[in-house]
């Protein structure tokens, strides 16, 4: 299974499916990974891993709608200054960005990383942990 860096083919893998839950399964000094599961207990099918991590904004766990983007990767410009200045405080690369379904309504997690790949299995097939 080869991986891919195109955060547009990204979204569009997670739109396949009918909803995601995703977990922070591993992070160290300079990596992360996230895999996104219809179903924790079978496996994933999907995982992302971020390299060169200099800045995270996200939860262990989350749920997502794919109904709608839910990948994105924004412009430095477009953010307002103070988030800018929060997550290129000390670091660089680009901003990665998750659409979080939380309790109290929709909100966005952040990783600034130099580099995002991934890989997905076919329709909803399941890869093991």
């Amino acid at each position: 299974m080869d991986y891919k860096t195109d955060e547009r083919v990204l979204n569009a893998a997670i739109m396949e499916h009918p909803w995601m839950d995703f977990y922070l399964v591993s992070l160290d000094e300079t990596r992360a990974l996230v895999r996104g599961t219809l179903d924790i207990s079978y496996g994933y099918q999907l995982q992302i891993e971020f390299i060169g991590v200099g800045y995270i904004d996200c939860p262990a766990s989350w749920k997502t709608n794919t109904g709608k983007r839910v990948f994105s990767k924004p412009s430095p410009e477009t953010l307002p200054d103070e988030m800018r200045q929060r997550l290129f405080d000390n670091n660089g690369g680009d901003v990665f960005r998750f659409a979080v379904d939380g309790f109290h309504g929709p909100w966005f997690a952040h990783i600034v990383a130099r580099e995002m790949r991934f890989k997905s299995s076919l329709g909803q097939a399941y890869l093991p942990w």
